[in-house]
């Protein structure tokens, strides 16, 4: 069965077939902003050889990439060990058989002992970087619908085609506006500045927003255009104005989260425990293998472990800032066009 989730457009494995290399680190992030449907649900549960897949897929792996400096530093250092107590311990016809070398070696014990603390550490910071992703995905969740049932609410009581297309513009654009916020200038500012004249052209809206403080102008245009719709019941306007509140609330979870990483001390902690552990590993795997005759296991053992535990690490760093891995534009988009169909602009 053929998985066109593979080829789907804007994915990892088209990029790469269009760049002709995988992209990694911060150049690969735009490139997992993937949305499911059907067909992907469907193909991600039929693998019938998921284990070869992902075995093969090591080799292409961004994660892998990024991982190559810790898991060479420790290969390195386990090769290193390897050699000198080779010399400690055989006899090679070089000057190095006169000299009284001691075999470099730890027991196991402190490892064992520590391992646990080690992978507390580990799930623990895995954990806040995921629940960071799930608050900033629940949070724009929360927007669409929020951005949707502004739009709703003003279509019921108010008949003014054009104020309310005026209305649901101004919904976007703030919807817009946090996600420019949310983003790398680099990737998004010529963008976000080009879609806003578009779609209000030359409009007094769209240069006071793109020249100030863009997420409360946005945020308080919302509300003067609100409280401008012609409504007979005034409740009614009490009522809508409830969800550009909870906008707010949503895109202050958003901020916060931009804005404080996991504690910097937590994280470099973890680092320095994960890499001395990691670097000084290979002297105590040397100590178990070699009363089983078979030393030369120290070095693939030594980077296979590190490059799963640095991996567990690199994913927490992967999910900590999670906006720029959020489709953020497919939700923007989703709003508009949402938006347009409540006001009649694109009946089914």
């Amino acid at each position: 069965m053929s998985n066109e989730n593979e080829t789907r457009e804007g994915s990892l494995a088209d990029a790469t077939k269009k760049l002709g290399a995988v992209p990694y680190g911060e150049t690969s992030r735009k490139y997992r902003r993937t949305i499911f449907r059907h067909k992907d649900w469907v193909a991600h549960r039929s693998s019938s050889s998921r284990i070869v897949d992902n075995l093969q897929s090591i080799f292409f792996s961004g994660v892998v990439r990024q991982l190559r400096p810790q898991v060479t530093a420790v290969s390195v250092v386990a090769a290193v060990i390897l050699a000198w107590n080779y010399l400690a311990t055989t006899s090679t016809g070089f000057p190095t058989d006169n000299l009284d070398l001691n075999v470099i070696s730890l027991p196991t014990l402190p490892f064992t002992v520590s391992s646990p603390a080690l992978g507390l550490l580990l799930v623990f910071r895995t954990n806040a970087a995921y629940f960071r992703w799930m608050s900033g995905r629940d949070s724009w969740a929360r927007m669409i619908v929020h951005g949707k049932n502004l739009v709703r609410m003003a279509s019921v009581f108010c008949t003014d085609s054009d104020a309310l297309e005026e209305f649901s513009k101004v919904v976007w654009l703030y919807c817009r506006s946090v996600m420019n916020k949310l983003s790398s200038p680099d990737e998004d500012e010529d963008v976000y500045v080009d879609e806003v004249q578009r779609v209000f052209g030359n409009s007094p809206i769209a240069q006071k927003i793109v020249s100030s403080d863009r997420v409360t102008s946005a945020w308080k245009e919302m509300s003067i255009q609100l409280h401008s719709l012609p409504a007979n019941d005034p409740k009614a306007l009490i009522e809508t104005d409830k969800s550009i509140i909870i906008l707010g609330e949503c895109t202050s979870i958003c901020e916060k989260i931009y804005a404080s990483p996991v504690p910097l001390v937590y994280t470099r902690h973890t680092a320095r425990y994960l890499s001395v552990w990691s670097l000084l590993l290979s002297c105590a795997l040397y100590s178990s293998f070699d009363g089983a005759g078979e030393t030369w296991v120290v070095l693939p053992a030594s980077a296979v472990i590190a490059f799963f535990l640095f991996g567990v690490d690199e994913l927490a760093m992967q999910l900590e800032e999670p906006f720029s891995i959020l489709p953020m534009r497919a939700f923007c988009d989703e709003i508009f066009e949402s938006n347009q169909l409540l006001i009649g602009k694109n009946e089914c």
